[in-house]
């Protein structure tokens, strides 16, 4: 894989489209990691560490850590947006457990209850409003948008990428990822499809699966 000219940190609260920016930025050659689940608030050293292995970092605890980065002038930023109550629907109901049992809680430190609602919608301003004041002195390597509205052009040309193809040479259409939608989740089509993927990832590793699963969505074979 070349080495990228940029390395690409997402800005977005879990739940804002992250999932599915991961796979664009997949289908443009980037090793892109996240949520890191074994990451610990204040762990510096593994930060760093997967900083230095990979070009794209979305999720846990990057949306929350990306600041100790501004410094690195390779490094661009994705700030993802997402309407506010549909956001706080979504992170309510299937981002983790309830209470302080979700992976974020050390960064926003409000527990899911429906009581704090008010709490997880100031704490979605606030956090949009924090970033704002960032792009305004750097507009050049922020990008607001929502995933939705996200396509390949507009991406590519951030990022100074040109646009994917497939084999053939033709241009690829935009993955729509939705990975944690319940009824999917406990549909025997997940768990069988979810057994085979723990098999072979077991035997070629994680990495090598995300590259063949990416090899597959570019040729539309799934």
């Amino acid at each position: 894989m070349a080495q990228k000219k940029h390395k690409v940190i997402v800005i977005g609260l879990p739940k804002t489209g992250t999932s599915t920016l991961a796979v664009m930025l997949r289908m443009l050659n980037y090793k892109v990691t996240g949520p890191n689940i074994n990451y610990t608030k204040g762990d510096n050293t593994l930060l760093n560490l997967l900083y230095e292995d990979y070009d794209g970092f979305q999720d846990y605890p990057w949306c929350f850590e990306w600041q100790k980065f501004l410094k690195d002038p390779k490094v661009k930023f994705i700030v993802l947006k997402r309407e506010k109550e549909s956001w706080y629907r979504s992170f309510y109901e299937s981002y983790g457990g309830k209470e302080d049992r979700y992976l974020s809680y050390s960064f926003i430190e409000i527990s899911k209850h429906p009581d704090n609602k008010l709490k997880f919608l100031n704490y979605f301003d606030n956090y949009y409003d924090n970033v704002s004041s960032y792009i305004e002195n750097e507009p050049n390597r922020f990008i607001e948008v929502s995933v939705n509205g996200l396509e390949w052009p507009e991406l590519c040309d951030f990022l100074d990428e040109d646009l994917p193809t497939n084999i053939f040479g033709k241009a690829i259409t935009k993955p729509h990822i939705n990975k944690n939608n319940v009824k999917t989740v406990k549909s025997f089509k997940y768990k069988v499809l979810n057994s085979i993927k723990k098999g072979i990832t077991s035997i070629i590793g994680v990495d090598n699966w995300l590259k063949l699963v990416i090899f597959l969505r570019k040729n539309n074979i799934i």
